[in-house]
């Protein structure tokens, strides 16, 4: 088939291993120091930071041996089937609520849904891989004390999301 050619040849080509990773991490990372300012308003700065944190994700795979290819794939490939299923659910619900968008404001207001939505991204980013690929190398540096380690990690995760989260209410 075609498409199986040009994947293998993008395979080949590292396009899975190096570029999309690099492209992928360096828009998120860019977007979220632009949405919260934390080095100032300088676009020039941000882009500078995200573009630096690109070429270490760029060289993980060769510096550790680490590949992010299967975690990544799982992980969008999982968001993208959840958020089909949100949206028919959202068309289907739209056809039974008079006002659903005002209806989905005062949910999202009253912070129940992010918990959930949360709760979603973690499960989808355990079931993909892609939390291990981040708690394995934590774990495999502490040692016998790794399970430990690992739920501290898990417990300042928890703690900076709910100050984030507690954080946004007025």
């Amino acid at each position: 088939m075609v498409f199986e050619e040009v994947v293998q040849r993008l395979i080949e080509l590292g396009f899975y291993k190096f570029l999309l990773p690099f492209i992928i991490i360096s828009a998120i990372v860019y977007a979220v120091l632009r949405k919260t300012q934390i080095f100032g308003e300088s676009p020039l700065i941000g882009g500078i930071i995200s573009l630096s944190i690109a070429f270490f994700i760029f060289g993980l795979p060769v510096l550790s041996g680490a590949n992010l290819v299967k975690p990544l794939t799982g992980f969008f490939g999982q968001v993208t089937i959840v958020i089909l299923i949100i949206s028919f659910g959202l068309l289907i619900t739209g056809l039974f609520v008079p006002d659903l968008m005002g209806k989905m404001g005062e949910w999202v207001t009253g912070g129940g849904i992010v918990w959930w939505m949360i709760l979603l991204v973690v499960i989808i980013a355990v079931t993909s891989g892609l939390f291990f690929f981040i708690t394995n190398p934590i774990a495999e540096a502490a040692g016998s004390g790794g399970k430990l380690v690992l739920l501290i990690f898990l417990l300042v995760l928890f703690m900076i999301m709910a100050a984030l989260i507690a954080g946004g209410k007025k």
